[in-house]
Formats: structure tokens, C-alpha cells, sequence
């Protein structure tokens, strides 16, 4: 009975967080070390639990080899517009750097944000000369994936959409491509990448979007 009862606890758990479910599906992620994690949860339901029993549940646990899309997410990726930039450059500024606003144009990129010692500013290449401050790092080449959400004022939105990111994010990833810094505005989420690799980020951003790859 106890084993039962652990195991539901640790389906239930893992089925809430999609990466867990790619993580696993894929067997790329230390069983042992993932029940450690767990342990803690499940004994708050069950405090007959232990690592080991946890461990062979992880073990026993079958996924469907489709991702399985909700009614919601499908409308929200049918309702996203992709667009890219290029030439833009990101620093990495030791906090009291930055830039002033006022002297960008409404269609300039600017991106901030502040960290508790640092401040990331990603902007384009042509006004990189009006960064100021201490770079703790400093890339150029880069370019800017968005994703913008026309659904964004309605009820079902990228937003309260489960499972939307990752689905990018997590393709991405089995490409071998590094997501450089990712930026989320009311509307869109944007990923920074390696221009080198845009031609290539495009194409499974919209293989997504179209639900040819889950």
C-alpha cells in the first residue's frame, strides 16, 4: 500500500513540471539525485517515504511519447507571431552602469535589467557607444527571437499558459544551441542568441508554433 501511495505522489509531482516529464522521458536526469530532491514533498503526504522507494517509482513512471497539448497552449501558439533582429550587442555591467534612455528611438533595442551586483543591458550594435559603467562581460554577434502574443488581452494568454516556454526552450536545447538571455515583456518573450545560429532557432521556433515539433 505504502509503495502505492508514493508512487501516485511521485507521478502527480513530476507530471506537474514539464521539464521534469523531458528530462526523464529522455533519460537524462539522475534518478537518485531527482528522489533526494523529492523526498521532502512526498513526505508531506506520505512520511513513510524514502529515497529508494522513490527512486524505483521514478524508475516505473511511462510517458507518452507525444507531449500531450492542452486546448489552451494549441490557441496560444496558434495566435504567436515571430519576429527577429540582428545586430545587437549585450554587457553585463557592475551595478551603477548603465545607459540613458532618452537617446534611443522608439524602434531602437533596449533591454535592462538589474540584478543585486550587476546590471545586463542588451541593445543594438549602432548604440553600444552610450553604455556606460564597469563590463564585467561584454558579446556581440548577436540577435533576438521574439515571440509575441496577440491573444495577451484576453483570458488566455502566453502568460497563464503552462508549458509555453519550454516547448521553446526545451527544443532548442536538443539543437546544442545556447540560449544567451532570455527577456519577457507584457506581451512577448524574446530569446537572445548567437546570430550564427538564428537561421536555425527561426526554424524551430515556427515548427513549434505549428506543432510539428513538441
Amino acid at each position: 500500500m505504502e509503495k502505492n501511495i508514493t508512487a501516485a505522489l511521485v507521478r502527480k509531482h513530476v507530471l506537474s513540471n514539464p521539464i521534469l516529464i523531458d528530462y526523464l522521458s529522455r533519460n537524462i536526469m539522475n534518478v537518485a539525485s531527482l528522489a533526494r530532491e523529492l523526498l521532502p514533498f512526498i513526505q508531506k503526504e506520505n512520511k513513510k517515504a524514502t529515497v529508494e522507494s522513490i527512486s524505483v517509482a521514478l524508475q516505473r513512471l511511462q510517458f507518452d511519447k507525444k507531449q500531450k497539448i492542452t486546448a489552451q497552449l494549441k490557441k496560444v501558439l496558434n495566435n504567436v507571431q515571430i519576429t527577429m533582429r540582428t545586430d545587437v550587442s549585450l554587457f553585463c555591467l557592475a551595478k551603477g552602469g548603465g545607459v540613458d534612455i532618452r537617446k534611443f528611438g522608439s524602434d531602437d533595442i533596449f533591454y535592462i535589467n538589474q540584478g543585486s551586483d550587476e546590471v545586463t543591458v542588451i541593445v543594438d550594435k549602432k548604440n553600444k557607444h552610450l553604455i556606460t559603467g564597469t563590463p564585467l562581460l561584454h558579446k556581440e554577434n548577436l540577435a533576438l527571437i521574439s515571440l509575441k502574443d496577440s491573444l495577451i488581452n484576453t483570458d488566455e494568454n502566453y502568460r497563464i499558459t503552462p508549458g509555453f516556454i519550454h516547448m521553446f526552450l526545451s527544443n532548442i536545447s536538443k539543437e546544442g544551441i545556447n540560449v544567451e538571455d532570455i527577456i519577457s515583456t507584457y506581451s512577448q518573450v524574446t530569446f537572445v542568441v548567437e546570430e550564427k545560429f538564428l537561421s536555425s532557432v527561426f526554424k524551430i521556433c515556427k515548427e513549434v508554433k505549428d506543432l510539428k515539433i513538441l
